[in-house]
């Protein structure tokens, strides 16, 4: 899994919460980062270069001992970053693989340990319980020493529900079991998408829970820093070892209040014993307008998540874990299945699953924050229709409805919407998106096998192959570009490219399969002729000798990746595409120490015409392995490759939860996108190898089958 101590410069960290549910972060320094789960996905609540994670969250230890006749106490709040006066404490270890993260403490001179565990739950084929707005946290007190220790734990939260302070109110609950501490705001109108409740809630038990409920942790106008935050709940911690149990009832009614609240355990840990203690943050952030959240039709507020997810846990976590085994005991690496794991950051950190259950994933949330990118989730899509079918037909359908009269599929549903589609982010129409739909119909049709889902979306097929046909200007088979008309949109083709003739190629492959599944006989041989001509003109014209097209592209041959992971059969000549693979390998491979480039002049010097073709892109990289897999090359030497993406990634860049679409071929750079939906075509790979290997196979069987099995 990705390591990392207190000291690594690490960009972000494993995201925590739910499909749609929005997520914050936990970081490798001990801090929580990276708010969304206030519908704000494109405007994160954040930290900044002063202070990196959001002020006013923390934890903190305190430890209580006797040596001899002396008496020592040791406080310090967890994190790297300082706050002026008060002692902190970095992590000397971060464990962080998707959806579970962990911080590791010692505390000076004391043979004693403090475990910080927090997890959310991310379980195939259980749509409710993997966008459930939880995180679960568990602090473990490791006591290894000879003597007893007092150990006292306490967590501040600062309330940041609603655009504006004012309005605002912390609130403690107690019921039989938990003690509850509920962030809210009393907007009376419902325009703030921002207003909602955040609850953090502690059961009752050996460990003794105190708290201060509200207190304005402002001191100086116009300025929140940490040289400025007023903690009198951590002062009160480290003088006593509880709080106070005060409740203010207060609510912010004018500007520079910052809510702050606290919790505080206590309890005796004796020699060579281990102590945990649970609880959980729920959320209910419903006024996401007109959408709402899928949590919202089971829950109606914080309180009834809390309680759901408290029943709930030890089921959601053996889940998880049971994820886990099975992840890691796929026959790869260590390091390839983190990047299977890792790779999942999007399904919390940038997907949208509204009330009536419509789903999307983002592009990028904060970069392009456009809904469903079709042509980006023809690859990011992949593990979303092979883990969660439901959620795939429900952004497969929107397309679908959306599609223009002519046809035409357009290429996202909506910037931070999803009912105002967009032909491109060119001013042409793509020539990729409509047969990156049927490949993607036919897909999940046989991945689900719902056939009744595949008659629904058929006329829809029918009319998408109908526009491409019309895209062939000079009648030789395929379509002819004319620009930047396709997924690399800073990139212009003309007339026909192997890019998208050969994913045309592949659709007429699984249009003829349609056809002949569903007794449409004239269109299975309109689709057959189609396909024989294409595909001559496909050999004839783009091929040269070592790889199809004009200059060398990475993805040249993508739809022959799209048609082995769907068992569609050749695109082109079998020896010719063999050759063109080596060729890429070659070629492409060696302009870039982190991964193939995009594109490769005749004579082998790196293509510099434009920002796209000279670049690396992951998911690129990611569906290129891919079809080395299914063509029967070494997997040894694919996962060499893979690796030097990765490495980029994991060791270079350090942000292993948050990947671009794109990356500096000379330096690793991070140049575009973020938490990018492209990505995610990392599990192709091993579906690939699944096609060739028993064991692959039942392993991934297995997660998908997570949801319907018993913990």
């Amino acid at each position: 899994m990705p390591v990392y101590n207190g000291r690594d410069r690490v960009q972000g960290g494993v995201p925590l919460g739910g499909i749609g549910a929005g997520k914050f972060e936990l970081l490798p320094n001990g801090l929580l980062n990276a708010f969304t789960f206030q519908n704000n996905w494109s405007h994160p609540v954040s930290g900044n270069g002063e202070y990196p994670g959001v002020l006013g969250f923390h934890f903190g230890v305190s430890v209580e001992f006797g040596r001899g006749k002396k008496l020592y106490k040791k406080s310090y709040l967890l994190q790297a970053a300082m706050i002026p006066g008060i002692s902190t404490l970095k992590p000397v270890r971060y464990e962080g693989i998707f959806p579970k993260a962990k911080l590791y403490y010692k505390i000076p001179g004391l043979d004693a340990e403090v475990c910080l565990e927090a997890f959310s739950s991310w379980i195939p084929g259980d749509a409710k319980n993997s966008s459930l707005p939880t995180a679960f946290f568990k602090w473990h007190v490791h006591n290894r020493s000879g003597v007893p220790l007092k150990a006292g734990l306490i967590f501040i939260a600062r309330n940041t529900s609603g655009e504006w302070c004012v309005g605002r109110q912390n609130k403690v609950h107690e019921d039989g079991r938990s003690l509850h501490l509920e962030l809210l705001n009393h907007d009376p109108t419902s325009y703030d998408g921002r207003r909602g409740r955040l609850r953090f809630s502690f059961p009752k038990g050996a460990w003794k829970l105190s708290f201060i409920e509200s207190w304005n942790a402002v001191t100086k106008n116009f300025s929140f820093t940490p040289k400025d935050i007023a903690l009198p709940a951590w002062d009160e911690f480290v003088r006593n070892g509880k709080l106070s149990d005060r409740r203010s009832g207060a609510v912010a009614s004018g500007e520079n209040h910052e809510l702050c609240g606290a919790v505080a355990a206590s309890q005796p840990v004796p020699p060579k014993k281990k102590k945990k203690l649970l609880f959980t943050a729920c959320w209910h952030f419903p006024h996401q307008a007109p959408w709402g959240h899928r949590y919202a039709h089971y829950f109606k507020d914080a309180a009834q998540v809390s309680r759901y997810a408290s029943l709930n846990r030890k089921a959601l976590e053996s889940k998880v874990s049971r994820l886990h085994k099975h992840v890691f005991s796929l026959p790869f690496p260590r390091w390839f299945n983190d990047a299977l794991l890792t790779g999942l950051s999007p399904f919390f950190a940038s997907s949208w699953y509204t009330k009536d259950g419509r789903f999307s994933f983002y592009e990028a949330p904060e970069v392009c924050p456009l809904m469903g990118t079709l042509d980006v989730g023809f690859y990011g899509s992949i593990p979303l229709s092979y883990f969660f079918p439901e959620l795939e037909y429900s952004s497969i359908r929107q397309f679908a409805k959306a599609q223009r009269p002519d046809g035409y599929i357009p290429h996202d549903l909506g910037r931070n919407r999803l009912d105002l589609p967009s032909d491109g982010t060119t001013f042409y129409f793509w020539k990729d998106l409509n047969p990156k739909f049927i490949l993607m119909v036919y897909r999940d049709f046989l991945w689900s096998g719902r056939q009744d889902r595949l008659r629904s979306l058929y006329p829809h097929v029918r009319k998408a192959l109908g526009w491409t046909l019309d895209a062939d200007k000079d009648g030789d088979g395929l379509p002819d570009h004319e620009g930047a008309d396709q997924t690399f949109d800073l990139w212009d083709l003309r007339g026909p490219h192997a890019y998208t003739s050969g994913i045309f190629l592949a659709a007429l492959l699984a249009c003829q399969r349609v056809a002949s599944l569903l007794g449409d006989r004239k269109f299975f041989n309109q689709c057959r002729d189609a396909y024989l001509k294409g595909r001559t003109s496909f050999e004839n014209k783009l091929w040269n000798g070592s790889y199809f097209g004009g200059t060398c592209s990475l993805s040249q041959l993508n739809g022959q990746w799209y048609a082995d992971l769907l068992a569609l059969g050749p695109i082109a000549d079998l020896e010719k595409i063999r050759k063109a693979i080596l060729y890429i390998r070659q070629m492409s491979g060696k302009h870039s120490r982190h991964g193939f480039v995009n594109s490769v002049l005749r004579d082998g010097r790196p293509d510099t015409s434009n920002p796209h073709a000279q670049n690396v892109w992951i998911g690129m990289n990611w569906a290129f392995l891919s079809l080395c897999v299914s063509r029967g090359f070494s997997l040894n030497h694919v996962l060499k490759d893979a690796y030097r993406v990765w490495d980029n990634i994991r060791n270079i860049q350090k942000s292993p939860w948050n990947q671009p679409d794109m990356v500096d071929a000379k330096t690793g750079r991070y140049l575009f996108g973020d938490f990018y939906y492209r990505n995610m075509a990392i599990w192709s790979i091993p579906i690939a190898y699944a096609m060739k290997n028993k064991k692959t196979a039942l392993l991934l069987q297995k997660i998908r089958s997570l949801g319907a099995s018993k913990p």
